[in-house]
């Protein structure tokens, strides 16, 4: 099992993070789960008493190096959700624009990583063997390793260093998908409905 660097700091600075990272994308609003924006969805908390952000941290710790969380205006909810792990963050002021800004953000602010798990904030319900099998993959010289289940692509996502270049270059609305469905050498594996489940209103929490 490894031991992620971090210790629960933000930080606008490019990150002293090598090896593997688990970048989680929370830059997202959530006006889905509350229109009016009151009850942020990312904290807001499971069955079994995590917040929905804690649980998705949770499942990528032991599977990678650093986790880095990238967050939008909400940061300090999303750091109390977090105490006691060990993560850190970048906030982006860019989260507005779409998921594509958040993602090409988090992989600026780690350029010494050597590859990227690259989950979503909202979906705390993933496997130890989901995100095992994306790790494995890329150990084994993928370059992109993604889950899928009964034939839907899932998260999270990983991409060796070579995807860099192309994952900074990603339009800020759109985000990965479009480039994704383009490339011919993804490595796919099985995943649990984990992957392909979200927290995107309040009835899916339970």
């Amino acid at each position: 099992m490894l031991t992620p660097q971090g210790a629960g700091q933000i930080t606008t600075a490019p990150l002293a993070v090598a090896g593997r990272v688990g970048l989680v994308l929370a830059g997202g609003a959530g006006r889905r789960f509350d229109p009016s924006g009151k009850r942020y969805k990312l904290v807001q908390p499971l069955p079994d008493g995590r917040a929905v952000v804690r649980a998705a941290c949770e499942a990528l710790l032991p599977w990678v190096d650093a986790v880095v969380v990238v967050c939008g205006a909400r940061q300090a909810e999303i750091a109390n959700a977090l105490a006691g792990l060990a993560w850190q963050a970048v906030p982006c002021p860019e989260a507005a624009r779409g998921m594509g800004a958040t993602l090409k953000h988090g992989i600026a602010a780690t350029p010494a990583a050597s590859g990227w798990v690259v989950a979503l904030a909202d979906m705390p319900f993933l496997a130890a063997g989901d995100i095992g099998a994306v790790v494995e993959a890329l150990a084994d010289g993928a370059r992109i390793a993604r889950p899928r289940h009964e034939g839907v692509p899932g998260h999270p996502v990983g991409f060796s260093a070579d995807c860099r270049n192309a994952l900074l270059a990603l339009d800020d609305a759109q985000g990965a998908g479009p480039w994704l469905r383009q490339q011919a050498d993804i490595t796919w594996v099985a995943g649990g409905p984990g992957v392909v489940r979200d927290v995107d209103v309040p009835a899916d929490l339970d």
